[in-house]
């Protein structure tokens, strides 16, 4: 009788644990760990193919590369003076402040209209001439802020100089130009102050004439110096030489904001210039007509009936049959006259539709190309227009901070000449209360005295600005660009080793992308993970043609007897005497597992235990042990041979083994539900345990009535062979056949990992001279 099989409790049911499963399926992630699991399994044909690749691919790039040359042309700030030094505006921070300069249309624009420069590889092609010239350009800082280099890059090296050259001038040009309009309208602007001052002080001269004469009449010979002591005379004298110089000051900012350069000047104007398309309509040919009135049904089936014809007639002729059947000949051959008619009319038909159609097609396609280089051409625009109003804000920006800080400085000078006109005010009111008319013409005195220290000022400014007015600019080139003797690279390093290892690790990805489609179990944690089976244990791999008492072979039986000892010290699994070994596919190691658990449980028991090789289609077991097949398995189910006759007992009293015998028939005939559970009713008689080496389950349809049947059902699975997706269907498959699933046996674990996760611990018989550890 069959026992101990366990109910099974709802909360595990197959639907609940499917569920499960297939929650943690759609919710699959990348695990990193698989990176060194595809290096692990791939690198034997990875690294060869990669290398490979590598070299491909490093050659591809060392062929196709183009030496770039680069030509620099050297700039630097004009800080020289004639005599008077800081009138004119010197530029600091060149690199920053004059970048945008160069990048501004006004500069690109005569180069680019330049028919010699277009000769350039870099500005051959009209369409990207403008892009290529802005990412070819470049300025950096040459060591100080007052000097910068002016880069082009081009794959010619004299016309990498003559363009950095061309832009250089053009920049200078549209520098000279803007500070010589600058300074023009400053003199400009200091003419009418220069007038208005003349003429104060003419009014002020004539003041002073009338309250002479006034003060001669009426006190001759009084002097202010009897009024006023000598140290407010110095005071008013201060005073009025402040508000004389601030005066000046005032007038020259003023002239200078009037006429502070525009530096956006035909940045507005800039429009967008679209790339010219070439859009033709490609119409349908000749073959392309062709093929589609052969593919066309009327013209097939006229083919056809023209070949049937054909073929019969051609048939009378090469059996002679012509004599013989001479009216069928000739009213086939009037069938085949009128078949061929036919024919030529349906084709012509079909000409004329599938004509059509393709023309129609064709007129789409053009349509949607039409539509296509629209949208791309309004995506260029509006990328263009972007670019052009970023631009525009951060000029803009830039200007309005200069303005404000102008501004700031002006407000700053109208306070301070304020505060020095109210202070001169007063004091002067002090003055003329002891002073009167004497006081009066010695403060007119000192008003004419001011007027004419700020004409002077103004008239000392122009000359100045006239003496000093460069002839070279504000900026100067101290180095032309000259054609570079050598390539910015000569060979292309960076970019071959970047393209190699990309192509070198392009076996790993793809090595990558298949284990992770495939998903194979690489470690015990990945089933838990998964919320499969537990394990029940895990076996050790046998090193091919290891001694007895090696540590391989030890390892490995310890995992084994651990297996074992998992399995019948468990409270649910401890009084089982059938048990099936089943995997998913072949090749994951059911048998030796099957094979060695016997060997494990009769030497642990001392009692006989039962291998049954129930793979009837692919069995191991005979060979395993070196035994002959014999009836086995297939003739006690077919009932041609007896139980104890089938049994090979030829290893001993702890294992005999029925191998699986020779299969005359379906397997799905001879096992059944049951078929097995009279046999196991029968085994068991004789037998304290009794194991099946099962096919694989989802290949096998059969073991699932064995899996139905006995006690317990122990599920293999392969390191770096299984599959989690089958795992999970074979659970899927065991649990609705009603299997009691005791757990998963994780074999393939090599004999150091084993060691690492669960310890090595030695032993030694008696006598041996080898110590116990």
């Amino acid at each position: 009788m069959i026992s101990n099989i366990q109910p099974h409790d709802p909360s595990t049911s197959p639907q609940s644990q499917e569920s499960v499963r297939s929650g943690h399926a759609t919710s699959q992630q990348f695990d990193p760990w698989l990176i060194w699991v595809t290096a692990r399994r791939c690198w034997p044909w990875a690294v060869p193919v990669g290398a490979i690749l590598a070299g491909l691919v490093a050659f591809a790039v060392l062929e196709t590369f183009v030496p770039v040359y680069k030509a620099d042309h050297l700039l630097e700030a004009n800080t020289d003076f004639v005599v008077f030094k800081g009138v004119m505006p010197t530029v600091t921070e060149l690199a920053k402040t004059e970048k945008q300069l160069f990048f501004n249309p006004i500069v690109l624009d005569p180069v680019l209209s330049d028919a010699s420069l277009r000769k350039s590889p870099s500005l051959s092609n009209p369409d990207t001439a403008e892009q290529m010239l802005r990412s070819g350009l470049s300025v950096s800082s040459a060591g100080s802020s007052s000097r910068i280099f002016v880069s082009y890059t081009d794959t010619d090296r004299n016309a990498a100089a003559a363009v950095c050259n061309a832009v250089v001038e053009s920049y200078l040009r549209q520098r000279d130009s803007f500070d010589d309009t600058r300074i023009s309208n400053l003199e400009k602007w200091l003419e009418p102050e220069i007038e208005r001052w003349q003429q104060e002080v003419e009014n002020r001269r004539s003041r002073v004439k009338k309250l002479s004469e006034q003060t001669l009449g009426y006190a001759p010979g009084q002097s202010v110096a009897m009024v006023e002591s000598d140290s407010e005379g110095s005071l008013l004298a201060g005073l009025r030489t402040q508000i004389a110089d601030l005066t000046a000051q005032l007038a020259i900012l003023d002239a200078q904001l009037e006429n502070r350069p525009r530096r956006v000047v035909g940045l507005s104007n800039t429009e967008f210039l679209p790339p010219e398309l070439n859009l033709t309509r490609v119409g349908p040919t000749e073959e392309q007509i062709d093929q589609a009135i052969d593919a066309d049904s009327t013209v097939r089936e006229s083919k056809a009936l023209v070949a049937r014809y054909k073929g019969v007639i051609l048939n009378l002729e090469d059996q002679d049959l012509v004599r013989v059947r001479r009216e069928f000949y000739e009213e086939t051959k009037l069938k085949l006259d009128s078949a061929e008619v036919q024919l030529e009319s349906d084709e012509s038909e079909a000409r004329i539709r599938v004509t059509a159609e393709l023309n129609r097609q064709a007129d789409r396609r053009y349509e949607l190309a039409q539509v296509e280089a629209s949208r791309q051409m309004e995506l260029l625009r509006k990328e263009f227009e972007r670019n052009k109003l970023v631009e525009q804000q951060k000029l803009k920006a830039q200007i309005e901070a200069e303005a404000s800080k102008e501004l700031k400085e002006r407000e700053d000078l109208e306070t301070r000449l304020s505060v020095l006109r109210e202070q001169y005010s007063e004091e002067r009111v002090r003055l003329e209360q002891f002073g009167g008319t004497s006081a009066t013409l010695q403060f007119a005195n000192e008003e004419l005295g001011v007027a004419n220290d700020v004409l002077n000022k103004l008239r000392n400014r122009v000359a100045a600005i006239r003496t000093e007015r460069r002839q070279d600019g504000a900026v100067r080139s101290l180095a032309p660009a000259v054609p570079p003797k050598s390539p910015v690279e000569s060979v292309p390093t960076k970019k071959i080793l970047a393209a190699a290892g990309v192509a070198f690790l392009f076996p790993f990805l793809l090595g990558v992308l298949w284990e992770f489609r495939v998903q194979r179990v690489t470690d015990s944690n990945a089933l838990e993970k998964r919320s499969l089976t537990a394990i029940v244990g895990e076996v050790a791999r046998l090193p091919s043609g290891t001694k007895i008492g090696s540590r391989g072979r030890r390892i490995f039986e310890e995992s084994v007897d651990t297996l074992r000892a998992n399995l019948f010290l468990s409270l649910q699994t401890k009084d089982t005497r059938s048990i099936a070994v089943a995997s998913s596919m072949s090749a994951e190691g059911k048998s030796s597992v099957a094979s060695q658990l016997a060997l494990s449980i009769a030497k642990a028991s001392g009692q006989t235990v039962l291998l049954v090789d129930a793979d009837l289609r692919c069995p191991d077991q005979h060979d395993i042990f070196g035994l002959e097949m014999g009836p086995g398995l297939s003739g006690v189910l077919e009932k041609t041979a007896s139980f104890e006759d089938a049994i090979d007992q030829s290893l001993g009293s702890l294992v005999h083994v029925l191998p699986a015998g020779s299969l005359n028939c379906s397997p799905h005939r001879l096992v059944n539900e049951h078929s097995i559970k009279g046999f196991v009713d029968e085994a068991l008689k004789n037998y304290s345990v009794v194991i099946f080496d099962t096919a694989p389950v989802l290949a096998a349809g059969e073991t699932l009535a064995i899996a139905s049947v006995v006690d317990t059902t122990l599920l293999c699975v392969m390191r770096d062979v299984s599959r989690m997706e089958n795992v999970s269907r074979t659970t899927r498959r065991l649990e609705a056949a009603g299997a009691n699933i005791a757990g998963t046996v994780f074999s393939g674990v090599t004999a150091r990992q084993y060691a690492y996760r669960y310890g090595d611990y030695h032993y030694a018989f008696a006598g041996d001279p080898g110590r116990v550890s």
